[in-house]
Formats: structure tokens, C-alpha cells, sequence
């Protein structure tokens, strides 16, 4: 069982988060007759609620600069989250144009913080432009609006590929750190070197 990373919490209001809660409630029940059947698997869980077909914002300082969208999610209200099931976030930047997109096979976003788990064939690809970047595992802080992996991953850029065992990046893939990072050209992979010390 995967448990929240220990980072420090990037409260929303909690307004907010009950809000959020209540749409998603409420976009359930209007939907409910058109639901497709849960498998026993769904049935199984013990969540407060399962929705089929979710779509919600994802704001910052009040401000939409997100969009996640996912097939199923089981709403826990206790642990205050919602563990998601194929997930996809469109990011968008401040004036509007969409930055990048990230998709992972589940995951959990909390309400309290806005910050969102994902997990299982985690790719993030921009949205203008070729680079890719490949983990297992990444979370997406809402208040420092980044992406935070501490999984091996690689970057794709045209002609050079960065591997590493961890990185924080922006959603755009324009800034991504990583500690002791390695690079290989396009078409010589025995051609890998470490970055010049700064």
C-alpha cells in the first residue's frame, strides 16, 4: 500500500477543499443512472464514494492553472483525499495556454493541500514541443506549482536523454534538476556522461 510522501503541506483553504468536495458529491449523483455497472473489484474498496467519470480544477492562489480529469475515483472523506484511478492532468500557465500533461495509471489527490500522487507509467510531455519525461512515480505540489519525483526517471529531449534517481521540474519541462544526473547522446547510448560539476 503507497502512503502520502512526507513534504510539507501546501495548504488551500479549507473552504475550499470542501467545496471541491461537494461538487464532486453532487456531479455523482446527477450521473448516477448513467454510470456503467462497478466491477467487484470498484464495489470491493470501501470508500465513501465512488465516482465514474471525474473532472475537476485545480487551482493555485485562486487561480486555475489545472485541470484533472480521471476514469474512476473512491472519495475517502476521513483521510480527506480521493484515490484515482487513470488519471490526467492538464497544466496550464498563467495566461491561460496550456504548459504540459501528465498521466499516470493511479493516484491520490488530497484536498487539504491541492497536491496530487501519481504513480504507475507516469509520463509528463509539453504541451509545444517534443520533451518527454518517463517515471514510476511523481507528485505534483500545488503551492510551489512543481513536479517532485524521487524515482529513477528519464527526460527525453531532441537529441540528448537526462537519467537520474530523482529531479523537481516544472510542468513545462523547461527547468529539471536532478542530483548527479547522466546524459546520453541521441543514438550512442554507450555515450553517457556526467554533468560538469557547477
Amino acid at each position: 500500500m503507497s502512503r502520502p510522501w512526507s513534504w510539507p503541506s501546501r495548504g488551500t483553504s479549507g473552504g475550499a477543499a470542501l467545496a471541491l468536495f461537494c461538487l464532486l458529491v453532487m456531479a455523482g449523483c446527477e450521473e448516477e443512472s448513467q454510470k456503467p455497472l462497478a466491477s467487484e473489484t470498484l464495489l470491493g474498496l470501501e470508500a465513501d464514494q465512488v465516482l465514474v467519470g471525474v473532472e475537476m480544477n485545480l487551482t493555485r492562489a485562486g487561480v486555475r492553472n489545472g485541470i484533472l480529469a480521471a476514469d474512476t475515483a473512491f472519495s475517502f472523506q476521513e483521510e480527506g483525499l480521493l484515490r484515482l484511478r487513470n488519471l490526467v492532468i492538464t497544466f496550464y500557465g498563467s495566461t491561460g495556454l496550456e504548459e504540459g500533461v501528465l498521466t499516470g495509471r493511479e493516484g491520490e489527490y488530497w484536498f487539504e493541500t491541492g497536491d496530487v500522487e501519481v504513480r504507475g507509467g507516469v509520463e509528463v510531455t509539453e504541451a509545444v514541443g517534443s520533451k518527454r519525461l518517463v517515471t514510476e512515480r511523481l507528485r505534483y505540489a500545488a503551492r510551489a506549482d512543481s513536479l517532485y519525483g524521487d524515482t529513477a526517471f528519464v527526460l527525453y529531449r531532441p537529441g540528448l536523454e537526462m537519467r537520474g534517481a530523482s529531479f523537481v521540474s516544472d510542468a513545462e519541462l523547461e527547468n529539471v534538476q536532478s542530483l548527479d544526473p547522466s546524459f546520453v547522446s541521441e543514438g550512442n547510448p554507450a555515450a553517457a556522461r556526467r554533468a560538469p560539476p557547477e
